[in-house]
């Protein structure tokens, strides 16, 4: 009888403490279930914190135009660009750009005439910003800066202003205009054959009037040399004649002067007498 009872407890306590050991595991599941599910719980709240937190921060990112504004073809069908470039870090994100216009004065008071999305640019990254079909007047883009950019007076960067003059441009001739414009050149130069003839024969007879005109100078010239030669051997001529004359008639003069000399010395001697 007392055996029968002591299996009874053992087994009533086995039974306990089976269910005690299972119960353990069913609370240690529960717990860890539990204790699972407020860790996700508290992990996604996290990330969402972490996700409101980042769109406040600044990437790093810098964005600058650079090189000189384009142009490109004729107006209506211009094209104008500028290139962008980040110069800082990688951009975690996008951001907007503008184009104003204004056809006298400051574009930056115009109008806007297009805008739109710039994607996430790698550091060093380009992207070339276009407007076509432009028409005469003053352009400039602008662009923003990703949020949170620490220098707030530059959060929004402007492009060199671009001044556009449509000129018409000018019609290429046809080939009938070609062959038009030929066929004149080929009658012209006809035409200037015999005129060019006309002047050659022209500029010969001047050539021959003149060199006739010049020997008629120099003859002429010869004979007023000649004769200023003549006149002047006539006259040297003259004065030897009258040189000899006036001696002949001083020689005279003197012989008469000595006839009467000698007369008058007669003449006494004979009175002394």
């Amino acid at each position: 009888m007392f055996n029968e009872r002591g299996k009874k407890t053992g087994r009533k306590k086995l039974v306990i403490a089976s269910k005690l050991v299972v119960s353990m595991y069913v609370l240690l599941f529960t717990i860890g279930y539990l204790t699972s599910n407020t860790g996700a719980y508290f992990n996604d709240k996290e990330k969402e914190e972490l996700v409101i937190e980042a769109g406040t921060w600044w990437d790093g990112s810098k964005l600058a135009f650079t090189g000189e504004p384009g142009q490109s073809g004729t107006c209506p069908a211009k094209t104008i660009s500028v290139t962008l470039q980040n110069v800082g870090a990688k951009m975690l994100g996008s951001t907007t750009y503008k184009i104003y216009f204004t056809e006298t004065g400051d574009p930056k008071t115009g109008e806007i005439i297009k805008s739109g999305t710039i994607g996430e640019l790698e550091e060093n990254g380009k992207k070339v910003l276009n407007y076509e079909n432009v028409k005469e007047g003053t352009y400039q883009f602008s662009v923003l800066q990703r949020e949170g950019f620490p220098d707030e007076k530059h959060q929004e960067i402007w492009s060199e202003e671009i001044v556009v003059t449509c000129v018409e441009p000018e019609e290429q001739p046809t080939e009938d205009d070609v062959e038009a414009s030929e066929e004149t050149s080929s009658n012209q130069e006809k035409e200037d054959e015999p005129k060019q003839t006309d002047e050659s024969e022209s500029n010969q007879n001047q050539a021959s009037d003149e060199q006739e005109e010049l020997k008629n100078k120099k003859a002429e010239t010869e004979s007023k040399e000649t004769a200023n030669s003549k006149q002047t051997t006539d006259s040297q001529e003259k004065l030897q004649e009258n040189k000899e004359t006036d001696d002949a008639q001083q020689e005279s003069e003197s012989k008469e002067q000595d006839q009467a000399a000698s007369l008058v010395d007669e003449e006494t001697k004979k009175r002394s007498k």
